[in-house]
């Protein structure tokens, strides 16, 4: 249930709050007073299209903020635990949106920032909106489906069906792909030609590494023998120079000269012990490495060539050196794969016909419950339609198959109607007048409503083009429908506004320099007033305001 509008800076609007009801709610106002700007920011708070011409002349920004009230286990309820956004003792969801001049805008529920069409999915659950627009959306067939379905309410059908399809069209891609690459012979060929230079490298396992290293023994060996030999000087000594190991030694001697059971002699003599017996292993470790470096420019050269092809392989296939053995491996899975293709497309056949026939399992399950409650909805309407002076008014829901599979089955859902008696029914835009239209399409609008799951309804001057005892009527069926969810209506009829629990006034005003527009809750005596200016125009009558009283007291 919709709680409160916020309006900052929307249009005319500078600053506007609303506390609004339960019940049927009607806006009423003077053309050019700013009713729209209510369906407009309830649009832009549900993520419609929003550009910068929205903000209000001489700010740099504007903001809408709804909120709304839901029920635990709700629909709405479930979409906020889905994407970790319930509260726990929170029955609230403020959606929030922020439009900036130079046409960025952000999106809150809650507080949490989220992309617009995760707003529209939450939106749809809370708020329905029927206006104008929807007379252009009345005459296609896609939107008469649509409302059918709303009108079952099969969901778990029509998710059913939409996951079908997906998996038949997931099946169906990889089937093609793999046929492709069945007929593809120069995929084939490059293949098997890139298996075959790349087998004929021989590579190995670890090998760019143990190149790598090799090349830097053998590119700095020189240096390397020189260093070695300093080091054994200087561990194993020569003619002019004594070795560590021999001054380790003499260290020793002149230990044994003091005290032996000094324990900081004892410790001493354990420290050099442990260094002689290292050196000798260093000693013998850089022997080992001295034997492994090797001045061998015939050998540094095959190292380089080496490295230099098979860098240069790894270039040609967009990999790194150590790679190549790795994409080796995929390509002989991808030949591997080709080799069992037929196998492959046999059972992605039979995965699709199996899926396939699952998708039509479940779309006739759905067509069957359609052209169940066609029926209900052609004699609902049907019966709406006398309600709203159209007193030979028929409508059929005709459901004929469609040209291919799709999300939603494979049906066509299209409204024949037949407003005139003995002219058998045919499409809605070859019979309906525009005044008949109207009223089909409040008509529709009402009987879907009345079945829908969300709580909130807006009807944005769908009463356009009746008056007297119809508008009566229209009003006692949204106040009617305001008695099980929450109504919203902006009108120009007084028989529909006198039919609504609370009445809200839509005024605009000027400073001389600033337009201004505001929204008042009118009392009793205020209603009577504003049900008499729609009655009589400019000129208040005593007559009209008695006729504005008749009116209120038929719904007291």
């Amino acid at each position: 249930m919709l709680r409160s509008l916020l309006i900052e800076n929307l249009a005319i609007v500078t600053h506007l709050e609303l506390d609004l009801s339960e019940g049927m709610t009607a806006f009423t106002g003077e053309t050019g007073a700013g009713k729209s700007i209510m369906i407009d920011a309830l649009m832009l708070a549900m993520g419609g299209r929003a550009d910068a011409s929205v903000i209000r002349a001489g700010e740099t920004k504007c903001s809408v903020a709804a909120l709304f009230t839901f029920e635990p286990g709700s629909e709405p309820a479930l979409w906020l635990d889905e994407h970790d956004l319930l509260e726990a003792d929170s029955d609230e969801i403020w959606l929030r949106r922020v439009i900036h001049t130079e046409g960025r805008s952000k999106s809150y529920i809650n507080g949490h920032p989220l992309p617009l069409h995760k707003i529209k999915a939450l939106s749809e659950l809370l708020l329905d909106i029927h206006g104008q627009h929807q007379h252009q959306r009345l005459l296609k067939p896609a939107t008469h489906r649509v409302q059918l379905d709303q009108y079952a309410h099969h969901p778990e059908l029509l998710h059913n069906v939409a996951h079908l399809y997906q998996t038949c069209q997931k099946l169906k891609h990889n089937l093609a792909a793999a046929n492709a690459h069945a007929t593809d012979q120069a995929h084939v060929d490059l293949l098997n030609y890139q298996l075959e230079e790349l087998r004929a490298l021989e590579l190995q396992e670890n090998e760019i590494d143990e190149l790598n290293q090799e090349h830097t023994t053998l590119h700095h060996a020189k240096t390397y023998l020189e260093e070695i030999e300093y080091i054994k000087i200087m561990l194993l000594g020569d003619d002019d120079t004594a070795s560590i190991q021999q001054n380790l030694h003499h260290i020793i001697q002149q230990l044994n000269h003091l005290p032996g059971k000094h324990p900081r002699v004892e410790a001493a003599a354990e420290f050099i012990q442990t260094a002689l017996i290292q050196c000798e292993e260093a000693a013998s470790e850089i022997e080992y490495f001295a034997n492994e470096v090797h001045l061998d420019p015939e050998r540094l050269q095959a190292v380089e060539a080496r490295l230099s092809i098979l860098h240069q392989a790894a270039r040609k296939y967009h990999v790194k050196a150590d790679q190549l053995l790795e994409k080796q491996h995929q390509l002989e899975q991808d030949q591997a794969n080709l080799e069992h293709l037929e196998e492959q497309q046999i059972h992605l056949k039979q995965a699709f016909d199996a899926a396939h026939a699952n998708y039509e399992q479940a779309a006739r399950l759905l067509r069957a419950s359609r052209q169940q409650h066609a029926q209900n909805l052609e004699q609902d309407i049907t019966g709406m339609l006398k309600q709203l002076d159209i007193a030979h008014g028929v409508i059929r829901v005709m459901i004929t198959p469609a040209d291919t599979m799709q999300p939603h089955g494979f049906d066509r859902v299209e409204y024949f109607v037949s407003t005139n008696p003995g002219i058998p029914p045919d499409a809605l835009a070859k019979i309906a007048s525009g005044g008949e239209l109207s009223r089909i399409s409040l008509a529709i609008q009402v009987i879907t409503a009345r079945r829908a799951s969300t709580p909130t309804l807006f009807f944005d001057e769908v009463d356009v083009g009746i008056g007297g005892a119809t508008a009566a009527r229209v009003g006692q069926l949204l106040r009617t429908l305001g008695s099980r969810l929450q109504v919203f209506c902006v009108t120009h009829q007084p028989q529909v506004a006198a039919a609504a629990h609370n009445h809200m006034l839509v005024k605009k005003h000027s400073n001389g320099t600033h337009t201004f527009s505001d929204v008042l809750r009118l009392d009793a005596e205020a209603k009577v007033e504003e049900i008499a200016r729609m009655l009589g125009g400019l000129h208040m009558t005593a007559e009209t305001q008695n006729h504005a009283k008749a009116l209120l007291q038929e719904h007291a």
